[in-house]
């Protein structure tokens, strides 16, 4: 079980990839050494990685929606059919309702309604249900959707994506040499991409084993959403939110400590008027969680 000063670490790194050993410390109020320990030899490992991730609205990829799908029987088939579907960046195998819980990035409503309609023949699939995200408000590192787009990436900008997708703690002057520009010019492009949201660098971790409690939820709301999303942005383990249309208005991912913490909040929810449903499933066994692999999307269609 990880210790809370490690989780403590990771969540920062999430947030931003890039910070420093000394400024994590000094935030966590620790040593620049005792964050070191824990976190280097999960970097050595792969157990941990940093990455840079283009936001999915960058890639032309406007439409996202959580799948919730039924199976009877034996999930794991259906999944390695699941698997071979590229545009489908989560996929888990849940406790719930619905077996298998999924989430798809497309180009169009119309690749969504095919994408659909190809699951459901799959032997064993008894149900899909969509969500389509109206706007994401908190995913795993990717923070909340900037309101537009209107960033001209050039052949400079494309390289250093690349790069610190494979590692997003590269230097700025391990960046510089592979790029072709000054140390200070890399700096600028970083930023600035940071900045405009059109990309975010931030910690994975490797979750084929599931030792923490991660729990989706979907939440019926009658009329305004800012309380229940109040509630829900003061959990320290909120991975994702989104406004949804669909069955649900709201749906979360979390990562709680216990089953005890995670019963609270639902009494929590439960208790404000403006929530009358609150669906829970529990993820059993994540089978990919990817934010990098659409880089090459948009490159192949400006080129």
């Amino acid at each position: 079980m990880m210790d809370p000063l490690t989780k403590e670490i990771i969540t920062i790194l999430r947030r931003d990839g890039r910070a420093s050993y000394s400024d994590i410390a000094r935030e966590l109020d620790t040593t620049r050494d005792s964050v070191a320990n824990r976190i280097n030899p999960m970097f050595q490992s792969g157990q941990l990685r940093v990455v840079a991730a283009p936001n999915p609205r960058v890639l032309g990829l406007t439409v996202s929606a959580h799948l919730s799908i039924r199976v009877t029987g034996d999930p794991h088939g259906i999944v390695q059919s699941l698997e071979q579907i590229k545009s489908l960046a989560f996929i888990s195998i849940a406790v719930g309702a619905f077996q298998i819980i999924a989430e798809t990035e497309l180009r169009s409503m119309s690749e969504l309604a095919q994408q659909v309609s190809m699951i459901r023949t799959f032997i064993g699939v008894s149900d899909v249900q969509v969500l389509l995200y109206d706007r994401i408000l908190r995913s795993f590192f990717l923070g909340p959707e900037p309101e537009s787009f209107g960033y001209n990436f050039d052949e400079y900008d494309h390289k250093l994506i690349y790069y610190l997708q494979q590692d997003g703690r590269a230097s700025y002057a391990t960046l510089a040499k592979y790029v072709g520009l000054s140390v200070s010019g890399c700096r600028i492009r970083v930023q600035r991409m940071l900045e405009s949201g059109v990309i975010q660098i931030g910690a994975i971790p490797q979750r084929t084993e599931m030792t923490d409690l991660l729990f989706g939820m979907g939440l019926v709301v009658k009329g305004d959403t800012r309380e229940a999303i109040k509630v829900l942005d003061t959990v320290p383990g909120l991975e994702f939110l989104a406004r949804t249309v669909g069955r649900f208005d709201l749906v979360a991912t979390l990562n709680v400590n216990s089953l005890k913490d995670f019963n609270r909040l639902i009494s929590r929810l439960l208790a404000l008027p403006s929530v009358s449903y609150c669906e829970q499933w529990l993820h059993n066994e994540l089978v990919r969680e990817r934010y990098e692999h659409t880089l090459d999307l948009f490159w192949s269609s400006i080129y």
